[in-house]
Formats: structure tokens, C-alpha cells, sequence
């Protein structure tokens, strides 16, 4: 069968991913030991393109994203780690399932303070303030989905290394939600005023070392603004002025992204030596099936994203068929078979070249809708949510494209997911159920557009719980699970689990993450 040549293609390029990428993971807070067989010291520039690739593969696009995917029905689970996260089995609440993405994050925090400090005053590469600047930005990134995830954290005593390379802290203290979330803004506020400086220090700009935005200090000042967006949208919930807030956010987003092009995105994806991760993960281990939950929504909102969108394993790879066939064969939530092989899956879990979206520039338009519209500004909530589904039209078309031209054996007759299908879409579908509710329209469409390759399932997965916080039942899951197990936060990582005392005694048996909100969802932890 084609997907038996599908994993030998492609087997060479995925583990020397996996590789490099679990050298980037599993040594995170361990930090027993120095590692003398590497250089004692490298330029900040080069740290930053580890740094970025981890971000997007380990972070943004790893198992985070992965079992986000899960809890928020963009999938179903079907095999293994995710159908047991499926049935709430084990692994929501074992300390082993996000292990490599809690360590990926440590090193990624370590990585950026370490460039962070060398490129500061005082440092061997003062002066080299663009390189500062973006090193702070992926500092606040990597923060804020620490803290997102997995609530009150270690941070200012992790990545604090001593002059021999060892570890200042062995078992850093944890810090509350509410002291990290401020430290996010704080980050991101110090990044825009370092780059408006230059890299003039002694070993020079970053470059092409930056690999998003090419060292172009303009496109990390709007990514840095969209992402304050992002974060203190997240925390409405506890706002003492929400209505301050929501115009706060739309004055972030006036100086962040203004098309597609700025986005912020890893599109190094080369098919072979590099790959989408969640390609990585289907691939390898074909553990998702097409979520019935969704696909009834793909349905009931007439949404032509789900008409070309889902195949069968064939013959030889896998086939299209109609939504209606694929609804009616779906995995069911909470209660599907474990099989591989077997249930539908869309294309784009196959989009090998996808790019992961640390921040999309139509997230940014749904923020935008989102805050216009909480602020009674219809008409402009309007015009900004049909920019961003025009852009997350395009977006999922792309990895379709991708995922059809590597493993379809009959391809969809139409795909056509262009500007002119989006624009129908909105005016004879969309508008109407917009005009009857404007937040909750901004909030399914937002929920639609995060669906598919591009490791937008996290940023789903806080909307869910912040929408549940503020008692808006807009998004409906179908998993009878979710009655008392619906994850509110994930749960720490082994490594410090068994390490440190603090997060032990902070894990206990794993359950807090049923009963625990995190603090901007309303919970103490």
C-alpha cells in the first residue's frame, strides 16, 4: 500500500528530525552536568535559529498542539497516546504525556536568555540590539504558552546558568500565573524598543540566521504588538476594565500585521530533510481520525472547507469522499474504536510543507472582530471578521494542497478555497448567523479557521476555556467526557515531576487538571 512507501520516503528526513529535535527536548531542566562536548559559547544569532526551530516544531506545532487538537475536537483519537487522551485514559493527567514540549520550552527559555544576556549591556555582544529584541520576543512566546498550558510555573530561576555551565538553580521555585503574565507583556514592551536599535555589536545582525522574518526588524515590531494582542485578550476574565483592555487590543493590533505577508510563521518545511510536525506525527503513527464533532459543524454551517477536505485509505493511499460520507463515517467523539487506518482524515494531515503559525495574521483579524465586537462596534467587527476568513480560507487551502499532492490516490474534483468561494461563503452564510449573534459567528469561525495544520489547535484550546470562564457556551463539543474530564490546563512535565519538590508536590496524582482552572480562566493555579 502507498502508505507503507509513504513511511519509507519519508523515514530518512523524520528521524533525523526526531533526533535533533529530542537533543533539544529531553535535556531541558535536567542540567546535572555540563556538557563538555560541545562549544562552551556561541554568537546569540545562532542560538536564535535553534531557537526559532524549536519554537515552531517542539512548541507551537509539537504535542501541545497535538492534544489541544483532541480536547477541542478539531480530531479524534484514535490510536495509542491520543485515543487515550480521547477517553480521557491516562493521559490528560500523567506527567509523561507533554514531557518533551515542557522540556522543549525550558531549553527554549534557556536558549533566550542566555542571547538575551550576551547581547545586553555589558555582554560580549552589546550593541547588537535587533538580536536582543527578537530573543525577547521569543522569550514572552515560549512564556506564554509555559504559563497557558500549564499555569503557575517555574521562569526567573530556570535558564540562570553559573559561569561553569551548570544550572544556578536545581529546584526553581514556582510562580504564579498572575506574577507571569505580567512579565509577558513586559518582555514584549522591552523587544519593540530594542528593535528599533540596530545590530551593531561585534559579531554582526542576525540576518539569515533569522529564520522568520530574515532579520527584518519591522516585521518582529508587528509580531511583537499582535502578540501583546494575543495575551491580554487571554486574560479578560480577571480584567479590572475590560472594555480599557479590549481598546488596548485594538490599538496593539493597529501596529501589528497588516496582510498575510507579516505574519508570523516557520515555513522551512522542506518535505524531507524537515517537516510539518503534525505530517511528522500522522505519518509515523496515524493516531487521528476526522473529529464527527467537527465535521458536523463543517456541515451544519454550510462551510465548503469541509467538502474537499477528507479521504479513506484506498488501495494504495487515501481517496476522497464527499462530507456527507465522511460525517456519516467520522470517529465518534469520546467513544471511537482504536484502529489505525480506518476512520476518514483530512488531507492536511499530510500537508508536509504546511507552515507552523506562531501568530497568523487572520488570529490577528479574529481578535480584532472579537474586541470590536465585545465593544459593540458591529459594522467594524463585521469588515474585520471577513478578513479573517478570507485569510484562514487560504490558509487551510494551502495544506490541503500539500497534503493532496503527497497522499491522495483520488483527489478531490474541486478545490477551491479562493478569496471569491470565502466572500460567498460569508455574505450567504456567515452574515446571517453574524447579524443574530455577532461574538458567538466570530468565535465558531475563529474555531473553523484554527483547524488544520498549522498548530493553531492551542490557541483554540485557550479560547474554549476562556470563553468557558466567561460563560459564553459558543463552541459545542460532543465528547460525554467532558461532563467532568474536560482538561482546564496540562499537567507538569516528568522531568521535574521526579526532580524537583516543588512541582511533586504540586502534581500530586495528576487530577488537578479536571477541577484546577488557570488563573485568567478564573482558577488560584
Amino acid at each position: 500500500m502507498k502508505k507503507k512507501l509513504i513511511n519509507q520516503k519519508y523515514l530518512a528526513g523524520l528521524l533525523t528530525l526526531t533526533v535533533f529535535f529530542a537533543s533539544c527536548s529531553e535535556d531541558a531542566l535536567d542540567g546535572v552536568n555540563r556538557d563538555r562536548n560541545n562549544t562552551a559559547d556561541v554568537s546569540a544569532k545562532f542560538i536564535l535559529t535553534d531557537l526559532m526551530t524549536s519554537t515552531a516544531f517542539s512548541v507551537a506545532g509539537g504535542d501541545i498542539s497535538l492534544y489541544s487538537s483532541v480536547y477541542v475536537e478539531h480530531e479524534t483519537g484514535v490510536h495509542n497516546q491520543t485515543y487515550n487522551a480521547e477517553i480521557r485514559s491516562g493521559e490528560p493527567t500523567l506527567a509523561t504525556t507533554n514531557n518533551n514540549s515542557w522540556n522543549a520550552i525550558y531549553q527554549n527559555i534557556k536558549n533566550a536568555k542566555i542571547a538575551i544576556a550576551k547581547t545586553s549591556a555589558g555582554g560580549p555582544e552589546e550593541g547588537n540590539d535587533v538580536t536582543n529584541g527578537i530573543a525577547k520576543v521569543l522569550l514572552a512566546y515560549n512564556l506564554g504558552v509555559l504559563t497557558d498550558f500549564f499555569g503557575d510555573a517555574p521562569f526567573s530561576e530556570t535558564g540562570i546558568m553559573n559561569e561553569d555551565g551548570t544550572p544556578k538553580y536545581y529546584q526553581p521555585k514556582i510562580e504564579k500565573q498572575s506574577e507571569l503574565y505580567p512579565q509577558i507583556q513586559q518582555f514584549l514592551d522591552e523587544a519593540i524598543a530594542s528593535l528599533a536599535g540596530t545590530d551593531a555589536g561585534v559579531t554582526g545582525g542576525i540576518g539569515t540566521q533569522d529564520l522568520i522574518y530574515g532579520g527584518a526588524k519591522a516585521q518582529w515590531i508587528k509580531a511583537a504588538y499582535g502578540l501583546k494582542a494575543r495575551y491580554l485578550m487571554h486574560t479578560l476574565k480577571v480584567s479590572s476594565n475590560a472594555n480599557a483592555d479590549l481598546a488596548t487590543i485594538l490599538s496593539y493590533i493597529d501596529k501589528s500585521f497588516t496582510s498575510v505577508s507579516d505574519e508570523m510563521k516557520f515555513d522551512r518545511y522542506d518535505g524531507v530533510q524537515a517537516v510539518n510536525p503534525l505530517f511528522g506525527y500522522t505519518n509515523a503513527r496515524d493516531g487521528l481520525g476526522a473529529s464527527k464533532s467537527l465535521l458536523t459543524k463543517f456541515t451544519e454551517y454550510e462551510d465548503p472547507r469541509g467538502e474537499p477536505a477528507f479521504g479513506v485509505w484506498g488501495s494504495q493511499a487515501v481517496v476522497h469522499i464527499s462530507l456527507a460520507d465522511a460525517l456519516e463515517e467520522a470517529a465518534p467523539n469520546g467513544a471511537p474504536e482504536q484502529v489505525q487506518y480506518f476512520y476518514p482524515l483530512c488531507f492536511a494531515n499530510y500537508a508536509y510543507g504546511a507552515p507552523t503559525m506562531l501568530l497568523s495574521y487572520h488570529e490577528l483579524m479574529f481578535l480584532k472582530a472579537e474586541a470590536l465586537a465585545r465593544l459593540q462596534r458591529t459594522e467594524e467587527a463585521e469588515e474585520a471578521l471577513q478578513g479573517a476568513v478570507v485569510a484562514a480560507f487560504a490558509n487551510f487551502e494551502r495544506s490541503l494542497e500539500y497534503g493532496i499532492e503527497y497522499v491522495a490516490q483520488v483527489a478531490p474534483e474541486v478545490l477551491d478555497l479562493s478569496e471569491e468561494v470565502a466572500l460567498d461563503y460569508f455574505e450567504n452564510s456567515v452574515k446571517a448567523r453574524f447579524t443574530e449573534n455577532p461574538l458567538k459567528e466570530i468565535m465558531v469561525q475563529k474555531y473553523l479557521g484554527f483547524y488544520g495544520a498549522s498548530g493553531e489547535s492551542t490557541e483554540a484550546f485557550n479560547d474554549i476555556r476562556r470563553m468557558k470562564a466567561l460563560g459564553e457556551d459558543f463552541i459545542t463539543l460532543a465528547n460525554p467526557k467532558n461532563v467532568s474530564q474536560f482538561p482546564l490546563r496540562f499537567p507538569y512535565g516528568n522531568s521535574d515531576v521526579t526532580t524537583n519538590q516543588h512541582i511533586f508536590d504540586a502534581y500530586g496524582n495528576g487530577s488537578y487538571v479536571y477541577t484546577e482552572n488557570v488563573w485568567w480562566a478564573g482558577g488560584t493555579r
